[in-house]
């Protein structure tokens, strides 16, 4: 298993991850709050929803006490430097947690905090999360604090499809927007140019695609907005195309929008579109100069490319790769046009942790009492597995660290 970290991975830390991932499930279905599910590539019975309601109920029979809208604000130490517990809350209504052992943080990844993702890994260029709202790195800022270690940061995190930008923006979560099998559809970018397949994975990519070409000197390159040649994407299809399939993320999976209730940022793509087109998520245009002026571009650009895409259908050979099956030309107008940004699904790595699940300084000695899992504190960022059951393994060998310590007592004034 540690050949799955290009041997970065303590070996005592991979077979615990192992171990208690494994012991997680088989406990988890053996209580009846979830099941085996009987299909490709999914391990349990309605995948990330299926997994979280069962977590849940776990919880609340285990009565747990559960605080929503609650965020973490800071650790508490002693004056031995020991984590002894957290303020949360808000800054004007605190409240102090007290731990008696020690304080492990599962605060998952950091893809709603644009300053961390800009400093990190996405220099300049406009993307939405598709995960939870609340991911805000809060965990990472409250270690960093303490002066925790930070590892494996540009290595873990995962691209998605592209969304709609305004819907995206006006729900606070990303949308998916994936192209309409066997539809007629274009992307183009800010210059009216076609430059990518439209249905090529963008799934766990990034070296390959196009959305990271970029122009311009070392200095622009280090400047904060990046010159990115495909910075802006717009999806275009024709009448046809817009009354045959549905545009937005009614067939999609794997977001918070497709998972979550409406009242808590979740959001299903109408049938037909309109209800989109009329919140103006969907431009449209009666002629191809009426939609390349909506989005803003070159008319002329915009119609060669259309003529150049649709010339490709007819030979069956496209420009860019795109399967000649999935390929339908632009018909006649109206024309609708969807502005695109690329999805970030989540983040791993960020506090380094050793075989014991203890968060580390940069002089690589643990921080008393404090604990790292899941996506925070991965640091075996490609070790199998690395999803949920991954996560569990790494909170069960820190719990099991945590177990052994001698408790703590004193009051947090």
């Amino acid at each position: 298993m540690s050949t799955g970290s290009f041997g970065e991975a303590n070996e005592d830390l991979v077979y615990g991850i192992d171990e208690y991932g494994t012991d997680a499930i088989d406990w988890l279905v053996a209580h009846k709050y979830m099941e085996w599910a009987d299909q490709p590539y999914v391990v349990i019975d309605g995948a990330g929803p299926g997994i979280y309601k069962g977590l849940l109920q776990a919880a609340i029979d285990a009565e747990a006490e559960i605080l929503y809208e609650t965020p973490g604000l800071s650790l508490i130490t002693s004056d031995e430097g020991e984590v002894v517990g957290v303020v949360a809350g808000t800054k004007d209504e605190p409240l102090n947690v007290k731990a008696h052992y020690g304080v492990l943080l599962a605060t998952g990844a950091y893809t709603m905090n644009k300053e961390l993702m800009a400093n990190f890994h996405l220099m300049g260029m406009d993307y939405f999360s598709v995960g939870s709202p609340h991911l805000t790195g809060d965990g990472l800022i409250m270690a960093g604090e303490l002066g925790a270690k930070l590892s494996k940061l540009a290595k873990g995190y995962e691209i998605m499809y592209l969304t709609s930008k305004a819907a995206s923006k006006e729900i606070g979560t990303g949308m998916f927007c994936l192209p309409p099998d066997n539809g007629s559809v274009m992307i183009v970018n800010q210059n009216g140019d076609r430059f990518i397949d439209e249905f090529c994975s963008f799934t766990h990519n990034k070296s390959t695609l196009p959305l990271f070409d970029f122009e311009g000197d070392m200095m622009q390159c280090r400047a904060d907005g990046a010159h990115y040649v495909n910075s802006s994407m717009f999806e275009i299809v024709d009448q046809a195309t817009f009354d045959a399939f549905t545009l937005g993320n009614a067939n999609a999976g794997c977001s918070w929008a497709n998972c979550m209730p409406e009242e808590v940022g979740g959001y299903i793509w109408s049938a037909d579109n309109q209800a989109e087109l009329e919140k103006g998520w969907i431009m449209r245009g009666e002629t191809v100069a009426d939609i390349a002026e909506a989005i803003g571009i070159s008319a002329e650009k915009l119609q060669a490319s259309i003529d150049k895409y649709n010339a490709d259908c007819a030979a069956g050979v496209d420009a860019f790769g795109r399967n000649p099956e999935k390929m339908a030309p632009l018909g006649d107008g109206p024309y609708y046009a969807i502005e695109l940004a690329p999805s970030i699904i989540y983040t791993i790595g960020g506090l380094t942790t050793d075989e014991y699940g203890r968060t580390l300084t940069w002089r690589n000695e643990p921080i008393p009492r404090l604990y790292s899992a899941g996506n925070i504190g991965n640091v075996v960022t490609y070790m199998q597995p690395i999803a949920v059951n991954g996560c569990w393994g790494q909170a069960g060998v820190a719990i099991s660290s945590i177990a052994e310590l001698e408790p703590w007592d004193f009051d947090l004034e």
